[in-house]
C-alpha cells in the first residue's frame, strides 16, 4: 500500500467500500454497480491504492457480510456474482490507467475464484455448526431423559425398600406370635402333664415305701428326671417368649432374665433401670427385650467376660438400652455384613430396632470389650 495517502483517508475509503458493496449486492441493476464501482475505482486511484490493496479490502468486506446469518443458497450465489462484478468495476479505472486492463480482469477473475472458494468454505463451516448444534440439542434431550430415568429408579428403589421393611416387620411379628403360642403350649400343656406325672409318682412312692426299697429308689430317680425335664421345658419356654414380658412388662422380664443369665453363665451382671417403662408399646417392649437377650447370649457364648452392665433409661422421650461387657472384642462390621446363619444375630437386632425408627450401634475394641446401644421411640401401649 502506498504512503501517499494518510491512514485515515484509506480507512474512510474502506468503510465507504464496505457500505457501497453491502448496498449494491442487494441491487439487481448492473449499471448502478458499474457506475458506483467506477467512482470508487477513481477514488482508489487518487489515493494511490494498488490492485492488491483493493483485493484485500474486498476480501474483508465480503467476509464481514458472510459472517452474518446468510440467505438461502441460491440467493447467496447470486449475491456472490454481484460482488464479483462490483469488484471488477472498481478495478477497471485502476487497470485502465496503468494499461493493464486485461491483466486486471485476469486478476479479478482469479480473486473472484478465491472469493467463491472462501464462500464455499464458509458455507461448509455453517453446515458443520448446524450439525453440531443439533447434536448438542439431542445430547441435552438424552441427558434430561437419563435424569428422569435415574429419578424413577431412585423412587422405585425407595418403594422396594419400604416394601421389604414392611415384609420384614410382618415376618418378625409372625415369628413372635408363633413363639408366644409355642411358649404357652409348652408351659400349659407339657408343664401340666409333667406336673401330674410327678404328683402321681409321689403318691406311688408313699404307697410302696413299706414294701420295697428298690421301688422307692426307682421312683425317686424318675421324679428327678421329671423335675429336670420340667426345668428344661421351662427354660425353652422362657427363651421363646417369657410370660413375664406379656404379663408384667419389660422391666420385670429384663430383671428376671438377667438373674437367670448370671446363674447359668457365672458372669456378674449389674442392672440399672429407670422407672416409667410399664406403658411401652408391644413392638418397643419386644425389640428391647430381644436385643438384651441377644446381647447377653453373645456374651455367654463368645465374649469370655467377667462382668456385664445393663442400663435402661429415658433420653429425651426415647428408650435407651445399653449392654456393655469386659470380654473379648470382635470386628462388628465384618460380622454384620456376614450372611452366615450363626452371624445373623447383630443384623436381626439392627433390623428390629430400625423398623421402629430407632438407632442401633455396636462398639468393640481390644481392652474395652463390647458395647451394644439401642434407642427407640417411646410409644404408649394401645388401649383395648
Amino acid at each position: 500500500m502506498t504512503r501517499r495517502s494518510s491512514l485515515s483517508d484509506i480507512a474512510a475509503f474502506e468503510r465507504s467500500y464496505r457500505s457501497t458493496l453491502a448496498k449494491l449486492t442487494r441491487e439487481r441493476a448492473a449499471a448502478k454497480r458499474a457506475a458506483a464501482g467506477a467512482r470508487l475505482g477513481a477514488r482508489a486511484l487518487g489515493l494511490g491504492l494498488s490492485a492488491l490493496d483493493l483485493a484485500r479490502m474486498h476480501d474483508r468486506a465480503v467476509a464481514a457480510q458472510t459472517s452474518r446469518p446468510g440467505p438461502a443458497t441460491k440467493a447467496r450465489a447470486a449475491a456472490t456474482a454481484r460482488e464479483e462484478a462490483f469488484f471488477v468495476a472498481v478495478m477497471a479505472p485502476i487497470e485502465d490507467a496503468r494499461g493493464g486492463a486485461s491483466r486486471a480482469r485476469s486478476d479479478s477473475e482469479r480473486l473472484a475464484g478465491q472469493l467463491g472458494r472462501r464462500t464455499a468454505e464458509l458455507e461448509t463451516v455453517r453446515a458443520r455448526v448446524r450439525r453440531e448444534t443439533e447434536q448438542r440439542r439431542l445430547l441435552r434431550s438424552e441427558l434430561v431423559a437419563s435424569r428422569r430415568d435415574r429419578a424413577e429408579c431412585g423412587r422405585r428403589a425407595v418403594d422396594m425398600e419400604r416394601r421389604l421393611r414392611r415384609l420384614s416387620h410382618r415376618i418378625l411379628n409372625a415369628q413372635e406370635e408363633e413363639r408366644m403360642r409355642i411358649s404357652r403350649d409348652l408351659h400349659d400343656a407339657i408343664g401340666e402333664a409333667l406336673t401330674g406325672i410327678n404328683v402321681g409318682l409321689a403318691a406311688l412312692e408313699n404307697e410302696a415305701a413299706s414294701s420295697s426299697r428298690d421301688l422307692s429308689s426307682a421312683i425317686a430317680l424318675t421324679q428327678r428326671l421329671v423335675a429336670r425335664s420340667m426345668k428344661t421345658v421351662h427354660q425353652f419356654a422362657w427363651e421363646l417368649r417369657p410370660n413375664l414380658l406379656d404379663d408384667l412388662g419389660l422391666v420385670p422380664a429384663l430383671r428376671s432374665y438377667s438373674k437367670t443369665f448370671a446363674e447359668r453363665s457365672g458372669v456378674a451382671i449389674s442392672v440399672e433401670i429407670e422407672d416409667g417403662f410399664a406403658e411401652l408399646d408391644d413392638d418397643g417392649r419386644t425389640a428391647l427385650f430381644r436385643v438384651a437377650q441377644g446381647a447377653l447370649s453373645n456374651v455367654e457364648r463368645h465374649a469370655r467376660a467377667k462382668r456385664v452392665r445393663l442400663v435402661l433409661r429415658d433420653e429425651d422421650g426415647r428408650a435407651h438400652l445399653s449392654v456393655k461387657d469386659d470380654g473379648r472384642s470382635f470386628d462388628a462390621r465384618r460380622l454384620e455384613a456376614s450372611r452366615k446363619p450363626r452371624h445373623l444375630g447383630l443384623l436381626v437386632m439392627r433390623e428390629r430396632v430400625e423398623m421402629l425408627g430407632g438407632h442401633f450401634s455396636v462398639d468393640s475394641s481390644p481392652g474395652h470389650g463390647t458395647t451394644i446401644q439401642v434407642d427407640v421411640p417411646r410409644r404408649p401401649k394401645s388401649r383395648g
